[in-house]
């Protein structure tokens, strides 16, 4: 693919950009922090010192931080039996029908949705792929994304646009959140994952 984005979900929220078949590298080869987007202004405080920034709804931490406040709260989750939660529960729990763990993984979807968009309108790319273990609930996170992506991207970007789940995550024995963080910075490896 000449023009990706790789969409990684892990402790935090970044992403990996080719455009014109080469790695996107900004000053000091930094690039691609999609998780200091703000998204709500009167959000919580980021790790950065801003307020509202994606990465504080859409990170593995801050999905699981939500979902124990909520049960804290009194919400009924069958993870409410649970002593320690794990992305790997939300999502399980989600796809089993679990109704606060399906909402919460809607809510990252939607909020993941408006900033791939707003990337959408920036690079015109012919692909985005989303990595992390949060892509094992794709099937309620993915139309999140999509209906927010359709809602607030440029049709002409948008349609026929393929997103998809990396299938790297699916290789525990290859470190897969140690490799797509280095592919942000290397061009070939982040091509091959793209093509993959």
């Amino acid at each position: 693919m000449q023009d990706s984005i790789l969409v990684s979900v892990h402790r935090g929220t970044g992403a990996g950009i080719i455009v014109n078949g080469q790695v996107f590298l900004g000053h000091n080869r930094n690039v691609g922090e999609i998780g200091h987007i703000q998204i709500d202004p009167l959000g919580e405080q980021c790790q950065c010192g801003n307020f509202g920034c994606l990465e504080t709804v859409a990170a593995n931490p801050a999905i699981v931080k939500r979902v124990r406040t909520l049960i804290e709260q009194g919400y009924e989750s069958t993870l409410a039996l649970k002593e320690h939660i794990t992305i790997e529960d939300v999502c399980s729990h989600a796809l089993n029908g679990d109704e606060l763990a399906k909402q919460s993984l809607v809510r990252v979807g939607n909020q993941l949705g408006k900033a791939i968009a707003i990337t959408i309108n920036l690079f015109n790319p012919q692909k985005v792929i989303i990595a992390g273990d949060i892509t094992m609930a794709k099937d309620i996170l993915f139309p999140a994304i999509r209906r927010n992506v359709e809602n607030q991207s440029l049709t002409t970007f948008h349609s026929d646009l393929p997103i998809v789940a990396s299938e790297i995550d699916k290789q525990p024995t290859m470190g897969a959140f140690a490799m797509i963080k280095r592919a942000m910075l290397n061009g070939v490896l982040l091509q091959k994952l793209l093509e993959d």
